[in-house]
């Protein structure tokens, strides 16, 4: 394999974070902006407005991505779920429904997380691209895969964990409060995963005996090209 001295291997795996402030603001944008959207014009308007004003925000935030060249894999999920909460939105004509929809998609994510897990091919894999490019020889190695099968745990376990959080609110308590339970835990735990799932991934690497020497190498120009060992 041909030495790599990528800028990318010395930046990816060591600025944590920057790429976490890089990454959390879209990630928070995506996940939890149309739920923001929906709410101030459910509040300020009413419920139809605050469904179209969300799915709205979805579709805007989609064409963004594409025309900036990113790969917008979690912007296109984002507009997937958009468009699953508008139609069950517009169908019921009811805040609390429209509200609840969160519960049954964290389900669904959970549920697509441990069956990609399953079928080998880890959920937090796809996603990568959209945290932090790694030249190709890294995301084809087994430091990568491992990294992402850790990573896909954790976050299935989240998305569970936030649905009976917020299947136990629903039940217990008012629509407005209900609708701070889904914030509270939404916006804090997306960053606060995500920077694990940055750290871990550098981590992951920096403790490879294949990748350890490629990362020294590129963080010290002045150092001979290393090339890592078959």
């Amino acid at each position: 394999m041909p030495a790599i001295t990528d800028e990318r291997v010395a930046l990816a795996p060591t600025s944590i974070g920057a790429v976490v402030r890089h990454a959390g603001p879209r990630l928070l944008r995506d996940g939890f902006g149309p739920l923001a959207v929906f709410f101030a014009g459910w509040k300020l308007i009413d419920l139809t407005a605050g469904v179209a004003l969300a799915a709205l925000f979805g579709v805007s935030v989609f064409a963004h991505e594409r025309r900036r060249g990113r790969p917008a894999t979690v912007v296109r999920l984002a507009l997937i779920l958009v468009a699953i909460r508008a139609t069950v939105g517009f169908s019921s004509g009811s805040a609390t429904v429209y509200l609840a929809q969160e519960i049954g998609i964290d389900m669904l994510l959970a549920g697509a997380v441990f069956a990609l897990l399953i079928s080998g091919r880890p959920f937090a894999g796809y996603f990568a691209a959209d945290i932090f490019p790694l030249p190709e020889e890294m995301r084809d190695s087994d430091t990568f895969r491992g990294a992402m099968w850790s990573i896909s745990i954790v976050w299935g376990a989240y998305f569970l964990a936030r649905a009976l959080v917020r299947l136990t609110a629903l039940l217990t308590l008012s629509t407005n409060r209900f609708a701070l339970v889904i914030a509270l835990s939404d916006a804090p735990f997306l960053v606060a995963i995500l920077a694990w799932s940055v750290y871990h991934t550098a981590g992951a690497f920096r403790n490879s005996v294949r990748w350890a020497p490629i990362i020294k190498a590129a963080e010290n120009p002045s150092a001979s090209p290393l090339s890592p060992p078959g």
